[in-house]
């Protein structure tokens, strides 16, 4: 495991929302009144897992725009996250999941490693928490 740990200067990013901002399920009412729902649909994975058809993409995104991005997404009812190890984004991620409040349970993500971090390294622990 590679638990994602929160750096100091996340706590300097995080921010106060509006009552009124988007939540999962809400209707949008557009301009000419027919009014849209902010669901994402889910797959049914062989081992149970839902996994939503639309993720949210983190790729060159980067600090506090990564951080309030991610958080808009979760806020705004997106359930699935895709970030990547080579994205340097990864503790940004985790700092919007948990400052969301939303549920890990309830959440998909996916990540992607490079095979130079797959085994263990030089002190026999796995790579990623050999660096």
């Amino acid at each position: 495991n590679c638990p994602l740990q929160s750096p100091p200067e996340i706590s300097a990013m995080k921010r106060e929302y509006e009552e009124d901002e988007l939540t999962p399920g809400k209707k949008l009412k557009l301009a000419d009144g027919e009014q849209v729902s902010l669901t994402v649909p889910n797959l049914q994975l062989n081992t149970g897992a839902q996994m939503p058809q639309v993720m949210f993409g983190t790729y060159k995104t980067k600090g506090e725009s990564c951080f309030s991005a991610v958080l808009s997404a979760l806020r705004s009812g997106y359930r699935g996250m895709d970030t990547a190890s080579v994205y340097a984004n990864e503790k940004e991620v985790g700092a919007a999941i948990r400052e969301s409040g939303i549920p890990r349970q309830q959440l998909f993500i996916q990540t992607k490693l490079w095979r130079s971090f797959v085994g263990n390294g030089k002190n026999g622990k796995p790579r990623c928490d050999a660096e």
